[in-house]
């Protein structure tokens, strides 16, 4: 991942280019798709078994992180950076987090059904809660509802419904997460592209760290009584937020200037996202060992 990023910032152009043809919108589908893989119909279904669970994890979330970012947002300097970082308080949760939870060996369910609620929650409740923040234009509903039914509700229904058909027994399941790791780091590679390393951007760095910080905190609080498996959906999806449909609504409400704090976000996110993956794998391997 830090080698993926560091070609990214060093080498920028290559994924500068990239992004301009929607690399990451792309790269984002491609990941999702291989998350519905691991997932059949039924067993998404199943998410209403955590419906209490998701009655308090969702509008605490929908609530107390765009109060976060809000306060984040005063370490940094500037209109449009503030913007840009009120727009990860707004976010759904990252689309990422799905597969790192899956990866992780959480409750990928729980974590789709979050990646649902939160989404919808953005669709309807972005651009109000930005236009008392300032926005000087409210986030266009119907285009960020298109992009998100594009990148996320359609390609996991395809992954799902092939995985409930079923036509490989299986047999394609390490394809699909072989493909689903490569697009993980493309998407950071794609993310760290858009990166410009100045001086200036420490203060936007601080904020962001801050805010991603505040975000994991609410995420282990909200996880508190629960199984292992549901702890690490709630944490990753919680602390970690939609970069990508961020930055669009950051230029909507805020201008393009505010989209520009996203990808140093988006880096910090999946960093995070990967590190805590990695550690909620370990602990649950090794809780396996003992129990056994």
């Amino acid at each position: 991942m830090l080698v993926t990023a560091a070609i990214g910032i060093a080498l920028p152009a290559p994924g500068r280019r990239a992004e301009a043809a929607d690399g990451i919108l792309i790269a984002l589908a491609i990941l999702v798709f291989c998350t519905g893989t691991s997932m059949t119909f039924a067993e998404m279904g199943a998410v209403r078994t955590a419906g209490r669970r998701l009655a308090v994890v969702l509008p605490a979330a929908t609530i107390g992180l765009p109060v976060l970012a809000w306060l984040a947002s005063h370490l940094a300097s500037g209109a449009a950076a503030r913007g840009g970082i009120l727009s990860a308080g707004v976010a759904p949760a990252e689309v990422a987090s799905v597969a790192l939870t899956g990866l992780a060996g959480g409750d990928a369910v729980l974590a789709a059904g979050l990646l649902a609620t939160s989404t919808a929650a953005t669709v309807l409740l972005a651009g109000p809660i930005l236009r008392l923040a300032g926005a000087h234009s409210s986030a266009s509903q119907l285009s960020l509802l298109v992009t998100l039914a594009l990148v996320v509700a359609l390609p996991l229904a395809a992954g799902s419904a092939l995985r409930s058909v079923d036509p490989y027994h299986g047999r394609e399941q390490p394809l699909a997460r072989v493909i689903g790791t490569l697009s993980l780091l493309v998407l950071l590679w794609l993310v760290a592209s858009q990166i410009q390393v100045r001086a200036s951007e420490a203060g936007i760095v601080l904020a962001l760290v801050a805010y991603l910080a505040g975000a994991a905190g609410l995420g282990v609080v909200l996880a508190r009584g629960t199984p292992p498996e549901r702890r690490t959906a709630i944490v990753l999806t919680t602390g970690m937020r939609d970069f990508a449909v961020a930055a669009g609504i950051a230029a909507s409400a805020f201008g393009a200037a505010a989209a520009a704090p996203l990808g140093i976000y988006g880096l910090l996110v999946l960093i995070f996202g990967s590190a805590a993956a990695y550690r909620a794998g370990r602990t649950g391997r090794r809780e396996g060992v003992a129990g056994a």
